[in-house]
């Protein structure tokens, strides 16, 4: 019997509660968050994800974070540091940690459903080539199953796009193969997921114009822009340079570019 799959604000109340029963939240800071009014407009797939959003609403200091993982039970310690270890990394930067928590949120979110099994689903229905497969896993985001959204098969297709496995004329090609094949000759699965990544990545090119960021009551557009994946060299091995990291550079810049020149 499978169970139903849970709404935004549920997985968002797990990860605070999460955060809670191991201690990394008081019982002031928990009531404070579930009373937020921000929470309902959020989906904190992870206790990362919660802390982050936690401090970038001021109800953690953020230069308080990484001293959170001492309130943890002795044999809860090594999971605390890497929570605390990861929302950390949300918030850091040049720039105020509202901003830089939308950003990695909105980078966490083009991720979920990238899976291996979702992967493997896209081989079974030949919309991806053995090589191509193989490129994918080597670039999977390291995801914590426990927390880990559903596995999407049209999502993880997409974001063979971004990382550039594959690149939009490819897929508009796979799309346009599809549709035209006899419905006898293909499954109507392999139609739908060619047709929602092509629609996904060209939603995210629409988009990628302008974001609308909040933050006490002011409005902010900065641009933002995608772009196939580069590598770079970290510790003598290179490793690929992510999307959500790129985007991160640009929106701190044009947020800089903002406080210095826009005011």
């Amino acid at each position: 019997m499978t169970s139903t799959p849970m709404t935004d604000q549920e997985t968002s109340l797990r990860a605070l509660s999460h955060l809670h029963a191991n201690r990394l939240l008081t019982d002031a800071e928990h009531a404070q968050a579930l009373a937020h009014a921000d929470l309902a407009q959020r989906l904190l797939r992870t206790p990362a994800e919660a802390l982050g959003w936690v401090a970038a609403r001021g109800i953690v200091a953020p230069e308080l974070l990484p001293g959170l993982s001492d309130r943890a039970a002795p044999e809860r310690q090594d999971a605390a540091h890497r929570i605390v270890a990861d929302a950390v990394a949300m918030v850091s930067g040049q720039a105020p940690a509202w901003v830089l928590f939308e950003i990695s949120l909105m980078a966490a979110r083009l991720e979920d459903g990238v899976t291996e099994a979702a992967l493997v689903r896209l081989g079974a229905l030949q919309l991806l080539e053995p090589a191509q497969l193989a490129q994918a896993g080597a670039l999977l985001p390291a995801q914590d199953p426990e927390w880990a959204a559903p596995d999407s098969p049209a999502t993880t297709l997409a974001w063979t796009v971004r990382t550039g496995v594959l690149n939009k004329p490819q897929l508009q090609a796979l799309e346009a193969a599809t549709r035209a094949e006899p419905a006898f000759a293909v499954s109507q699965e392999r139609k739908d997921i060619a047709a929602d990544a092509l629609a996904r990545v060209e939603a995210e090119g629409r988009q990628s114009g302008g974001t609308v960021l909040q933050a006490e009551g002011a409005t902010k557009t900065v641009t933002m822009t995608w772009t196939s994946t580069t590598t770079t060299t970290i510790g003598g091995q290179a490793r690929p340079w992510r999307p959500g990291k790129l985007i991160g550079l640009l929106v701190v810049a044009a947020i800089a570019l903002y406080i210095l020149f826009g005011r």
